[in-house]
């Protein structure tokens, strides 16, 4: 079982990187330009998660686009709602149990990638990923079929259907150890499939699984700006937070399962997508007003409204050392190149919607600009008059034309 589970693990993580090494920019310019309004950026994620067969990787995506203000953090966690959406929708998926599909998958997986270039090489990837995970379930089913009959193996999930705190912690636990909530998801519905797992128990251990997918994109995004991190919170909290109430109502009232399906199988899957559907639809009419609330909770420090202030690489100290010199000055360069892009990303959206405090910022930002302009200019001047020689000297004018342009 061991040994499934890590071939399952592996076999979404294949799909997941085919995903990203081949269409990581068409990806990256949907979430991007989904802002418009709110169904479609909810859209926009769903199908994100699908084709990365992970809400955490989207996650991650969108968290980039807010720090670099490409992206409302309203439109962020959107896109978040949406994506655990998607992320159910990938589970739903791939249970569909059609064993022609695994020869064919992997024929055309293998040939592809062999034959392949570029991008089109990375639908191999894909291919062969998802005709592993579907070997992968099967396998799953075949080793769990002798423990039905084990008398250690029932009293233990038996404990686990009536205690589904403790289900619901081991869900959240093994999420967040694979680092996968599709993959644990799977492998829980396959359990529950088997009858070695109880429905209410297996339901828990996905609800626990929620919050361990949340809890891996909150984790990964510890250093991002604050204006990405209260996204990540939000959507912590939603995903989190649901999951403990809708675990402590199954407790109380675990007939309410057998409305999802005539299957413990399909009960459990669909608990997954129900969760999170409601979840979306609830929450995306005040998805402004829990970022509005973060704010306040999450004010931004003196240093993050003012991104701009910086220490300079022109060091002083370097001006007697050529090379050293000219290396300030190029990491300077590169550092007005930083600031420039982060100023046309934050004119983009003004054309839709008018911000006054953005222009604001916009105007900082090119005042900042043309005096780290002239202030490149001033030290390679300085630096000049110690004596260069003609590499250096070209290497200078060089770096005085990239200032200018």
């Amino acid at each position: 079982i061991a040994g499934t589970a890590a071939l399952l693990i592996w076999a979404v993580r294949l799909v997941r990187t085919g995903v990203e090494r081949g269409f990581a920019a068409p990806l990256r310019f949907w979430l991007r330009h989904s802002a418009k309004n709110r169904l479609l950026a909810a859209v926009t994620g769903m199908g994100a998660a699908v084709f990365l067969q992970s809400s955490t990787a989207v996650a991650v995506l969108v968290s980039n686009f807010v720090a670099k203000g490409g992206v409302a953090t309203a439109v962020g966690l959107t896109i978040l709602l949406g994506a655990d959406v998607g992320s159910a929708v990938v589970t739903q998926l791939l249970m569909v149990r059609q064993p022609i599909l695994i020869p064919i998958l992997l024929l055309l997986g293998v040939a592809v990638f062999q034959r392949a270039n570029g991008s089109n090489r990375q639908v191999g990837r894909i291919l062969t990923g998802l005709a592993l995970v579907f070997v992968s379930l099967n396998m799953i089913r075949a080793a769990t079929g002798p423990l039905m009959a084990n008398p250690g193996t029932q009293t233990v999930m038996a404990y686990l259907g009536s205690d589904l705190l403790t289900a619901f912690i081991l869900g959240a636990g093994f999420a967040w150890v694979v680092h996968s909530s599709v993959a644990a998801v799977l492998l829980f519905v396959t359990l529950a499939a088997q009858a070695v797992l109880p429905v209410p128990a297996s339901v828990a251990m996905i609800l626990g699984a929620n919050l361990g997918g949340a809890l891996i994109a909150y984790v990964l995004t510890l250093s991002a700006p604050l204006s990405s991190r209260r996204m990540i919170v939000a959507n912590l909290v939603l995903r989190g937070g649901g999951a403990i109430l809708v675990t402590i109502l199954i407790s109380a009232m675990p007939d309410l399962l057998h409305r999802l399906g005539p299957t413990p199988a399909r009960q459990s899957i669909n608990s997954h997508l129900v969760f999170n559907l409601v979840l979306a639809v609830i929450a995306l009419p005040f998805v402004g007003v829990l970022t509005s609330l973060l704010t306040r909770l999450m004010p931004d420090t003196a240093f993050e409204d003012n991104p701009l202030l910086a220490v300079t690489a022109l060091d002083p100290n370097a001006l007697e050392r050529p090379q050293r010199g000219l290396d300030c000055a190029a990491r300077e360069l590169l550092g007005m190149g930083q600031k420039i892009e982060h100023m046309l990303i934050l004119v983009e959206p003004l054309y839709d919607t008018w911000n006054s405090a953005a222009a604001k910022t916009i105007g900082d930002q090119d005042a900042t600009i043309k005096q780290m302009h002239l202030d490149v200019k001033l030290y390679l001047a300085k630096l000049g008059q110690t004596g260069l020689d003609e590499e250096f000297g070209r290497r200078s004018m060089e770096l005085a034309s990239i200032s200018s342009s």
